[in-house]
């Protein structure tokens, strides 16, 4: 006869009524200012709680992952992992190991020595509307028992603004083969080297999000329950990396009264250094926006929906970081903006989309731009043409 919660105290008179209080930590070996370094995150939850069904967090800026030189684990080895019995998975993996991003350990069952099963996590293309995702493979291998192979997939999202990992998992889940898992912890070590790399930015951040239980039916998720989570990150030894980023900007074509030249913009930062934050540039009072040639701006609903109008470009860009194997390329807008002028974006696309965000302004007569917070990741070069 069960009198009392494992963790103290009565026992639920309900399902939804039960504890639910897991934690979550997120941290690199190192926390070395712009320095690559294996990066762990363990999830646990008490013995007794509600079951772990969904992982959203979302990673501090600049914290972020090298994509170069990585091949995506394709859909169909992920589909034929789904399908194998554990011990099939484990002789032959159906993810290449050019994949492998590092290793995925799980512990499951009640009481005092619970099972730990090892896994592998993959580097996985675009899932769930996400920019690409990992997946996680775990043959589900006790003794004679062998239940299949356990795969999840984790969306990550590359917010556009700030490049920040917005990571989603599916649905874990809490009964495989006929099995209750009962799951304790996951532990994942991302530990391919030169894959997790850290920020150049020593303000204080944090890993934030919420881990989602099984609630009143861990089979329905509308009736998962949601615990917050908030683990502190801050970088360190930024002082010690220098910043000596180029800029140089030229005017092309007839420069004379009422003309229209075209300007190119070329940035260019050396690797090991800080990641340029904030850029402001005022162009001298004999240059301005010929009003006549401003044919109209690209609404908020538009950008989101890649359905800006022709009317509403004004250049080009191009990105090269050492984090991607191709540039980022894309095209330059005016689009609607909170100031009193519109906005100057850049939407670079490629392998991740991100958004560059110029702020205009008139500066002693002459036309000021600034980008600020632009995201904390490396970047080689990069070229603006108006």
């Amino acid at each position: 006869t069960l009198s009392t919660d494992p963790t103290g105290g009565s026992c639920p008179a309900t399902m939804a009524a039960r504890k639910f209080t897991p934690t979550y930590k997120a941290k690199p070996d190192s926390t070395k200012a712009g320095a690559y370094s294996p990066f762990h995150v363990t999830i646990t939850r008490k013995d007794g709680e509600q079951e772990l069904k969904v992982v959203d967090v979302t990673l501090p800026k600049g914290l972020t992952g090298k994509l170069a030189g990585i091949p995506y684990c394709s859909e169909a080895a992920i589909a034929a992992a789904a399908g194998k019995a554990g011990k099939e998975e484990q002789a032959n993996p159906s993810c290449s190991g050019e994949s492998l991003i590092g290793a995925a350990t799980t512990q499951s069952g009640t009481g005092a020595n619970p099972l730990k099963l090892a896994g592998k996590v993959y580097l996985a293309g675009p899932y769930k509307g996400a920019a690409l995702s990992l997946v996680t493979v775990t043959p589900a291998v006790a003794g004679p028992f062998d239940l299949g192979t356990v795969v999840v997939r984790v969306a990550l999202n590359v917010e556009p603004e700030t490049a920040q990992i917005h990571a989603v998992s599916d649905v874990i889940p809490d009964v495989f083969g006929g099995v209750k898992l009962d799951l304790r912890s996951i532990v994942l070590d991302i530990d391919r080297s030169q894959f997790m790399v850290n920020p150049t930015n020593c303000a204080a951040q944090a890993t934030t999000g919420n881990i989602k239980g099984g609630g009143a039916d861990p089979t329905n998720s509308a009736t998962f329950s949601s615990y917050a989570v908030n683990d502190p990150f801050q970088a360190t030894e930024c002082n010690k990396l220098a910043f000596k980023p180029k800029l140089k900007v030229n005017l092309f074509g007839p420069t004379k009264r009422a003309k229209n030249p075209r300007l190119e913009a070329v940035l260019t930062a050396k690797k090991g250094q800080a990641n340029v934050l904030r850029t402001a540039l005022t162009m001298p009072h004999s240059l301005f926006l010929d009003q006549g040639h401003i044919g109209t701006v690209c609404t908020r609903p538009q950008l989101a929906s890649h359905t800006c109008p022709k009317a509403s470009v004004y250049g080009n860009a191009e990105a090269k970081s050492p984090l991607l194997k191709e540039k980022l390329k894309g095209k330059v807008f005016l689009v609607s903006s909170n100031h009193k002028l519109p906005d100057l974006l850049v939407d670079l696309r490629g392998q991740v989309e991100i958004y560059l965000r110029g702020v205009i302004s008139s500066k002693r007569g002459g036309l000021k731009t600034v980008f600020n917070n632009t995201p904390d990741v490396p970047v080689s070069k990069f070229v603006l043409k108006m």
